[in-house]
């Protein structure tokens, strides 16, 4: 499989053409900074939380990934080549391909009694890197580390897979198809009788990640989390349309096909993405996996802007090998997005790419994989920032992803653009899906979010936008008991400026129709992708008492 990949003449083309340029920096700055450091094992103490096992497991993920990339591109440099073998050397020798948190979190055993067997979206992934590493470099690896790969990969992944059963197999999340994905392509080169004797084993995998999916093609999970299941959904997807020529095609599949349009919806203008659950702030995606899909659907795939793309994503090989094998310059968007409104009713979400502003408003439900309680709220953008924000994912750590998630304040409803009331905010539970109604006509969106809280003093809240060229009228109508507290909550990551009762944020102004005052707060917001923590500012209006409709206008420059 993939048999044009081992084509030097390929490689010779990536290595000289100017379309490339790019790949060539960007896989070079990653394998400088992943090789500062020589390749080597986790000690005792690192994995077993004593030292700094994040940075380490990531910089080998990494030193895996760059070096097989720097060896396909210059594949007569004996430095990158090196570098390659060492790293394989390493992971064959690893105490475990799964972290430590793994194994607690999600299989409630203790990494102290090993358990070889153990498949998880990091062992799944490393097994099919190893297994594509060694399909590509077949003729190059030395016969000991072939055959080192090939007895890991039946020690870690394919006896285990043989001979037990684990929950992401019936799972409905990114799990699901990472898992899944990982596993049957590694069967696909290393065993194939398994995986042909496992293929309808797979295929339930396969409908149990679609089921949850609506016909819209939304991922509840989040853009990120879209790019990674997704993709190995589709990475899965392509090597079974190859391994069984073509009688297979799960991409004929129309649930499929929505799927795979999801994110070209996702952006409010050219360089702002919708961050809803547990995404980035500043999101983004890699360019193998649309410019795969265009290859496959054409022009139902729109062309988005490379510059919010990345290739050395997610830190797996797969996906930066198919940011190569299968970008096409002219699948990139040269010129800015066109205006374009998507009303997913599926899932409850709306979306209006505008000339001036972007707006993403969510309805949906809340209890959704990678939930945060978010029904109601939205996001604008502006030149190609998030103003009023969505924060998505936290730092992930212990109690994030349990019964104490709602107690982070990423995930609750204290970082969303939603209204409070006194010191309840929304709950977590799963109850009927809000769906907003766009007249096209009077441009105005509506939904109606009160079940979202769970509250029994709170009876209704209607909230409508109505959608001019420059200017956003925002009005909220509640019905509630009479003295029950009410302050409407508006999130930005940048410091506000306050002339009278106006909050203004980089050229957008924020004006409520009465005589109310906003109160700014500070959060110091933990940061996903660091330790550092990133202010937050929280622009609260409460209404007057007996109040009970809340209006503003937001415009922009």
């Amino acid at each position: 499989m993939l048999d044009f990949a081992k084509e030097r003449s390929f490689w010779d083309h990536v290595r000289e053409s100017d379309e490339f340029a790019r790949h060539r920096k960007e896989i070079k700055e990653k394998y400088d900074w992943a090789f500062k450091e020589k390749p080597q094992l986790m000690s005792y103490d690192t994995y077993f939380g004593k030292g700094d096992q994040g940075n380490l497991w990531y910089r080998q993920l990494f030193q895996l990934q760059s070096s097989a990339m720097m060896s396909l591109i210059y594949y007569d440099n004996d430095e990158y080549f090196k570098n390659l073998i060492d790293i394989i050397w390493v992971y064959c020798g690893e105490y475990s391909w799964s972290p430590l948190g793994h194994h607690n979190s999600y299989y409630n055993t203790t990494p102290e009694e090993y358990d070889p067997a153990l498949i998880d979206i990091y062992a799944a992934s490393i097994g099919f890197t190893m297994a594509e590493i060694k399909n590509l470099f077949s003729d190059r690896l030395p016969q000991l580390i072939k055959d080192r790969i090939s007895d890991q990969i039946r020690r870690r992944i394919i006896d285990p897979y043989i001979n037990r059963r684990f929950f992401w197999e019936w799972h409905d999340n990114n799990w699901n198809a990472v898992c899944m994905g990982a596993v049957g392509g590694t069967l696909m080169y290393e065993a194939p009788d398994v995986f042909l004797a496992n293929k309808d084993r797979l295929r339930k995998s396969v409908d149990c990640y679609l089921d949850p999916y609506a016909e819209d093609g939304v991922c509840v999970e989040g853009t990120a989390y879209w790019g990674f299941g997704f993709g190995f959904f589709a990475i899965y997807a392509s090597l079974l349309r190859e391994f069984t020529n073509g009688e297979e095609d799960l991409f004929k599949l129309p649930k499929v096909k929505a799927i795979a349009s999801f994110v070209q919806k996702t952006f409010m203008d050219t360089h702002t993405m919708v961050t809803f659950s547990d995404c980035n702030l500043k999101e983004g995606y890699w360019i193998g996996l649309p410019h795969l899909l265009r290859s496959i659907y054409g022009e139902d795939i729109d062309k988005l802007p490379s510059e919010e793309g990345t290739i050395m994503a997610y830190q797996h090989f797969a996906f930066a090998l198919r940011s190569v094998l299968y970008y096409k310059k002219e699948y990139t968007a040269d010129d800015k997005l066109k205006p374009v409104i998507y009303n997913l009713k599926d899932t409850g979400w709306f979306i209006k790419r505008g000339e001036h502003y972007g707006l993403a408003l969510k309805g949906g439900t809340n209890g959704e994989s990678h939930n945060h309680n978010d029904v109601g709220s939205f996001i604008l953008s502006h030149n190609n920032r998030q103003i009023f924000v969505d924060l998505g994912s936290g730092a992930y750590s212990a109690g994030y992803h349990g019964e104490q998630r709602y107690t982070f304040f990423h995930p609750s409803s204290w970082s969303h653009n939603v209204p409070y009331f006194g010191d309840a905010a929304q709950d977590g539970e799963k109850r009927d899906r809000v769906v907003i109604e766009y007249d096209e006509a009077t441009k105005t969106a509506t939904y109606e979010f009160a079940n979202a809280y769970g509250l029994d003093y709170v009876r209704k809240i209607e909230r409508s936008f109505v959608l001019e060229e420059k200017e956003l009228t925002l009005i909220d109508e509640f019905d509630v008991i009479e003295g029950t507290p009410i302050t409407e909550r508006f999130v930005t990551r940048d410091l506000p400026t306050v002339d009278g009762t106006s909050a203004i944020i980089l050229g957008v102004k924020l004006t409520p129709k009465d005589n109310i005052i906003p109160d700014i707060k500070v959060v110091d917001a933990p940061s996903h992708t660091s330790d550092k923590t990133e202010k937050v500012y929280c622009i609260d209006y409460t209404l007057p008492k007996g109040a009970v409709r809340f209006e503003a206008t937001i415009e922009v420059e």
